[in-house]
């Protein structure tokens, strides 16, 4: 019987990009016509990115408690990373239901589950003693790199069973779908529904109403619901306000994160703009963590009160920016699949450089500040 896996494509990219890769590693067949708009897949990050913005808080709270072993952002980012890769493993079935579907889920429901700034927030807590514990600065470098381990291998050996939990469930979805086809025509549903010979020259904008498959029609639904749900929230219920606002902050960094990640396939077109050390690394992804990290940790200063002091009114909607743009900017999920499909040492490079040049905006923005001020009144 046919393998699900036709063709390999990155984790995360453009609709554009994704069927030039299709057209290059399959002449002669290219993507049904969905993917020539891009409605269903907006609409699709936005109800995805609002569900891992929601997992994300709630966990963070459930795993936050006195005497906890681990620190309880570790099980965002493994939660994340384990669904994300199953998804890689089921991208063939995620798309023979759905282009949106597959991006909503990885891009948006993976994404917004796990943060790359808040993990570089909390290194920056550890490395500077932030909570100032009553230990050594050496204390301190070991807090830091304890925080670094553990985040990145955890997170890496969860991207590794999930693919294994994914290549299982392909295997079982495929028996089933050969048991109900008939034998002379028992070829994959994925592989029917991901390609068509006829050929996708036109484009037919953000609306296609006779096209959408059903699970577009029910990912827009829930997405305009989402947005009209937390908007009445943020109008009734103010004790919720920074979740509910930053249910509505989400999809913006989940939305261009997204765009951002065309410069992931595109080394060629970079090449000439960038330092040789760049060139073939996921460039979309490191400047989304980087540039996440950054607005953070600015937020991170205004939350403290070391710059002015903040109102209730402000700590809302700083906490909707750092739980809701910034957590959605960046993603621990995207970041550890790609160390895993890439060579040793352009892997070890690029997590390298991400988290070297993350931490030196904490460092030169956020550090200064609890060097230097001190503070004597209630913050966020």
């Amino acid at each position: 019987m046919p393998s699900s896996e036709v063709v390999s494509v990155p984790v995360e990219e453009p609709l554009e990009v994704v069927e030039e890769q299709y057209e290059e590693q399959a002449p002669g067949l290219s993507l049904k016509p969905v993917y020539a708009f891009v409605g269903p897949v907006i609409l699709s990050l936005v109800f995805f990115s609002m569900i891992g913005v929601l997992v994300r808080v709630h966990l963070n709270r459930l795993f936050t408690y006195a005497g906890a072993p681990v620190y309880s952002l570790i099980w965002v980012q493994l939660l994340g990373c384990f669904i994300m890769g199953m998804s890689m493993r089921l991208k063939g079935v995620l798309l023979s239901y759905s282009p949106a579907l597959n991006t909503g889920i990885t891009t948006g429901l993976c994404g917004s589950i796990t943060t790359f700034s808040s993990w570089q927030l909390l290194l920056l807590q550890q490395f500077f003693n932030t909570t100032r514990s009553d230990h050594s600065q050496f204390r301190n470098f070991l807090g830091g790199m304890s925080v670094l381990a553990t985040t990145l291998g955890c997170s890496v050996a969860a991207i590794r069973l999930g693919q294994m939990i994914g290549d299982e469930l392909r295997i079982a979805f495929n028996y089933f779908l050969a048991r109900s086809t008939p034998a002379e025509i028992q070829v994959t549903k994925v592989e029917t529904a991901m390609f068509t010979t006829e050929p996708t020259g036109h484009r037919d904008g953000w609306l296609a109403w006779d096209k959408w498959a059903k699970f577009d029609i029910a990912l827009a639904a829930g997405g305009v619901a989402g947005v009209i749900a937390s908007t009445v929230v943020v109008a009734l219920a103010p004790r919720t306000r920074s979740v509910s606002i930053a249910l509505l902050f989400g999809p913006l960094g989940t939305i261009l994160r997204w765009q951002l990640a065309s410069l992931n396939t595109q080394p060629r077109q970079n090449s000439r703009y960038l330092p040789r050390v760049l060139v073939g690394l996921p460039l979309g992804t490191l400047i989304a963590n980087v540039l996440g990290s950054a607005i953070l940790s600015i937020v991170y200063i205004l939350q403290t009160g070391a710059v002015v002091r903040p109102s209730a009114a402000s700590c809302y909607v700083l906490a909707a920016i750092s739980d809701g743009f910034c957590g959605c900017l960046t993603t621990i999920s995207t970041f550890a699949a790609e160390i895993t499909t890439m060579r040793s040492r352009p892997s070890m490079l690029y997590a390298g450089i991400s988290i070297a040049v993350a931490q030196a905006f904490f460092i030169l923005i956020s550090g200064i500040y609890f060097k230097t001020a001190t503070v004597d009144y209630d913050t966020c």
